[in-house]
């Protein structure tokens, strides 16, 4: 079952995201509960969380700016990476932004996460930049993708 952030208290949600993004990354969260809160009160900013018997399996954060949306999130619980769950709530992501009239979805991804980017690129993303030393904890590349909507829904 897939909620948004409006269907969830606030607090609760940045509560929640925070400790599964702390458990599901290998380096911890790369956000802390706060800088989630402070992005959940954005305008702008958008969370779908994917529960099942109340349990948070995942989540996908993005920020929409008229017809474009940049991912800053898509986590899977540790116990359930590998599972198709991320692929899922790509899917539902991709279909409602399309709904909305999105063309464009960008996101960044570690370079070394080959697993992200193998899904990334199976679901119709492009490798379109590469940021030197994007990421801390360790330091690492970031790579620069982008989903261009109208590909996918045609």
């Amino acid at each position: 079952m897939y909620y948004s952030k409006e269907d969830l208290i606030e607090e609760d949600l940045a509560e929640i995201v925070w400790q599964l993004s702390s458990a599901a990354y290998s380096h911890g969260s790369p956000w802390s509960k706060e800088q989630f809160q402070v992005d959940i009160e954005q305008d702008t900013s958008r969370y779908l969380v994917m529960l099942k018997n109340k349990q948070l399996l995942g989540f996908i954060s993005y920020h929409l700016v008229l017809d474009e949306a940049e991912f800053t999130h898509v986590v899977t619980h540790y116990e359930y990476q590998q599972q198709g769950l991320g692929s899922q709530l790509l899917d539902q992501v991709i279909q409602e932004l399309s709904q909305k009239g999105v063309t464009k979805v960008f996101l960044e991804v570690r370079i070394a996460n080959l697993g992200a980017r193998h899904l990334y690129r199976k679901k119709g993303f492009k490798e379109i930049n590469l940021r030197k030393n994007y990421y801390h904890h360790p330091v690492e590349d970031g790579i620069v993708m982008c989903l261009e909507i109208k590909e996918v829904s045609q």
